[in-house]
């Protein structure tokens, strides 16, 4: 009788032995199938990002180096670009170029890689936007891009280009000292028909900007020429300011920039 017992304790103690040893080897292969699945997923998940990073720089490649830099720490970050768009009344918050430029990028970058803010300043002259300190509106949005359309159509005749290249200089120190990372790409407003010191002007700004190292974007030689009527189509000549056609004239100049292909 003993040794019955005996036999069916050692028979019992085998089978927990055997059935704990199985859960405990079921344990260990599940954990390492899931810290293997786990190493996989990140892996995976590694390889899709820095393909969409590669994807992302080579759109953003025809752009001046410092751009090119800013949208590559915004990209590594995992964040949206923040691109801020600034301007007079030709840089309209609704209906004009910078909605259409947006739309572009949205396409060619996919919806949410950049994350657009739009600020109009109507009847601003730099002297007033200077004074008026607007670039903290621009520091509060902490843009990696300032995409900036001074206002010299409203300083013609009114501020003389000397004094607006000190204003757009002070309003960009402005920026600066609140946002040091911002990256500013300087542009001209649109043309207007048969002007005489407004292309000046425009000159001046853009050797202002090659001359401090600002990115410049020349987006007037996708206009029709400036002294002939067909611009009138481009351009109200009652407002000087751009019409539905010339929204798109100036937003595809811009996304040929910005979008390389």
């Amino acid at each position: 009788m003993r040794n019955f017992v005996f036999i069916l304790l050692l028979t019992a103690a085998c089978l927990a032995f055997l059935i704990t040893g199985h859960l405990y080897w079921e344990r260990k292969i599940e954990a390492t199938v899931q810290a293997a699945r786990a190493k996989v997923e990140t892996s995976a998940k590694q390889e899709t990002e820095t393909s969409q990073t590669k994807v992302i720089l080579a759109r953003a490649r025809q752009l001046p180096a410092a751009a090119q830099a800013a949208i590559k720490r915004a990209v590594e970050e995992h964040r949206p670009i923040r691109l801020v768009i600034a301007g007079s009344e030709s840089t309209p918050e609704n209906g004009g170029w910078p909605e259409r430029l947006k739309q572009a990028l949205d396409d060619a970058y996919g919806k949410g890689v950049f994350h657009i803010t739009v600020h109009e300043y109507e009847g601003l002259t730099t002297a007033d936007a200077d004074r008026q300190r607007i670039a903290a509106d621009w520091a509060k949005d902490k843009p990696d891009l300032v995409l900036l359309e001074p206002f010299l159509l409203n300083d013609n005749g009114v501020v003389t280009i000397d004094d607006t290249l000190a204003h757009i200089q002070s309003i960009i120190d402005q920026l600066k000292s609140a946002a040091p990372n911002a990256v500013v790409i300087l542009q001209p407003p649109n043309p207007i028909y048969n002007a005489t010191y407004y292309p000046r002007q425009v000159e001046q700004l853009e050797a202002f900007a090659k001359e401090n190292g600002y990115p410049y974007i020349n987006h007037w030689p996708a206009w029709p020429d400036a002294n002939s009527e067909e611009l009138n189509r481009y351009v109200d000549p009652q407002t000087d300011l751009p019409t539905a056609e010339g929204a798109n004239v100036w937003a595809d100049a811009l996304a040929k920039r910005f979008i390389a292909q």
